[in-house]
C-alpha cells in the first residue's frame, strides 16, 4: 500500500513539474524602479554597477577655457567638453524616464557661481536631448548637485544610452565619481528588471531575476547591496551565498517579446524567521525605523520582497511521503512585493 502511495505521489509530482515546464512563460514581476546609472572610470561606461564602499572614487579635473588679457581680465569663456559616458547595450526593449542628473564637484580656485552645464542624452551615440543648467552655487564646497531632466526614451534590445557633459565657467573644477558616496550619474526610471518566483525551502533561499543591464552580483553581495533579513534583526550570511547563471525565458511584451537570461542567487544555512529580501545597487538603510549602522538613515532599498517558506506536499518535514531529499514546492513563495520607485538622493 505504501509503495502504491509513493508511486502515486511521484506521478503527481512528475505531472506538476511537466506542466510547469510546459508553460510558455514564467510568472514574474516587472515593476518600475529608479536606478542610478553611474559614471564609471573604466571605459567611460554608464552603468548601474556600484563599486565596493571601500573602493576609492575617481576624480576628473576640468580646466576652464577663456581669454586672459595680460593676466588681468578674463573674457570670451568657452564650453569645455568634460566627456561622454555610454552604457552597454540593453538586453531587452525598455522605456525609460531620465529624471535627473547628479554630479559631485568642487571649484579648485576662488568660486564661480556663474558657471553652466550642458547635459546631452544620447542613444547609440546620437543626441536626443540637450539641457542647460546653471551650477547652482559657486562650488567652494564638495557636495552633490541635482539637475532635473525630463527626457523619455524607448530603447530596443542592443541600443546604448549615453550622457555627454560640457562645462562653461571662469575657474577650474574637479568632479568626483564612480564611488558608493560620490555617485555622479543619471537617475532613470524604467522596468529594468524581471523578478521570477523565489523559493525558501528548508535553510535555502533562492531568488531569480533578469536585468536590462546586468551587473556583478558577487560584488553586490560583498558590499551588502543585497541581503536577507528576518525577525529580530536576523541577517543571513552573504558569504554563504552564490551567484549563477539561471534560465533562458521568452517574455511577452507590448511590442513583441524579449529573450532574457536570468541570474540566480542562492543563500545556504538560512536560519531566521520572517525572511525578506532587501535589494539595491548601493548602500541602503537595512534596519527597521532607520536605526542603522551604515550611514544611510531614511534611505530604504529600491525593492523589498517578503518570502513565505514552502512546505512538502504531504507535510512540513522536508520530504514527499517521508522520502529524504524530495521536497515539492506547491506555491509561489512571494507574499508581498514592494518596489520603491523613486530615490531622492
Amino acid at each position: 500500500m505504501r509503495q502504491t502511495l509513493v508511486f502515486t505521489a511521484l506521478a503527481i509530482a512528475t505531472m506538476f513539474i511537466l506542466s510547469s515546464n510546459a508553460s510558455a512563460e514564467p510568472e514574474y514581476e516587472n515593476p518600475d524602479l529608479q536606478l542610478k546609472f553611474n559614471w564609471k572610470e573604466e571605459g567611460d561606461l554608464l552603468s548601474p554597477q556600484t563599486k565596493l564602499p571601500s573602493d576609492p572614487e575617481a576624480q576628473k579635473t576640468v580646466q576652464a577655457q577663456y581669454t586672459n588679457t595680460a593676466g588681468l581680465f578674463k573674457t570670451d569663456r568657452q564650453p569645455v567638453n568634460v566627456g561622454t559616458w555610454t552604457s552597454d547595450p540593453t538586453e531587452f526593449d525598455i522605456s525609460l524616464s531620465i529624471n535627473s542628473f547628479d554630479i559631485w564637484w568642487q571649484n579648485t580656485e576662488n568660486g564661480d557661481d556663474t558657471c553652466v552645464w550642458t547635459i546631452s542624452i544620447e542613444v547609440n551615440g546620437a543626441e536626443i536631448s540637450n539641457d542647460e543648467s546653471d551650477c547652482q552655487d559657486d562650488g567652494t564646497e564638495l557636495t552633490k548637485r541635482t539637475h532635473n531632466l525630463a527626457t523619455n526614451v524607448d530603447l530596443v534590445a542592443g541600443d546604448t544610452l549615453g550622457i555627454n557633459l560640457q562645462y562653461e565657467g571662469w575657474e577650474d573644477i574637479k568632479i568626483y565619481y564612480d564611488n558608493s558616496t560620490y555617485d555622479t550619474g543619471l537617475n532613470i526610471v524604467g522596468k529594468h528588471n524581471f523578478f521570477f518566483a523565489p523559493s525558501w525551502s528548508g535553510s535555502t533561499v533562492t531568488i531569480e531575476f533578469a536585468e536590462a543591464w546586468p551587473v556583478n552580483w558577487d560584488t553586490n553581495l560583498d558590499a551588502g547591496y543585497i541581503m536577507l533579513m528576518g525577525d529580530e534583526m536576523y541577517m543571513a550570511d552573504n558569504s554563504k551565498a552564490s551567484v549563477s547563471e539561471g534560465n533562458e525565458y521568452t517574455i511577452s511584451m507590448a511590442n513583441g517579446s524579449a529573450d532574457v537570461t536570468s541570474t540566480i542567487i542562492t543563500w545556504n544555512e538560512v536560519s531566521g524567521n520572517g525572511i525578506r529580501l532587501l535589494m539595491d545597487y548601493n548602500s541602503f538603510d537595512h534596519s527597521i525605523g532607520g536605526n542603522n549602522t551604515n550611514g544611510t538613515v531614511g534611505n530604504p532599498p529600491i525593492l523589498t520582497l517578503n518570502l513565505q517558506k514552502a512546505s512538502g506536499l504531504l507535510g512540513d518535514d522536508g520530504g514527499l511521503l517521508g522520502l529524504p531529499g524530495f521536497e515539492l514546492m506547491i506555491a509561489i513563495p512571494a507574499i508581498a512585493f514592494v518596489a520603491r520607485k523613486y530615490r531622492s538622493n
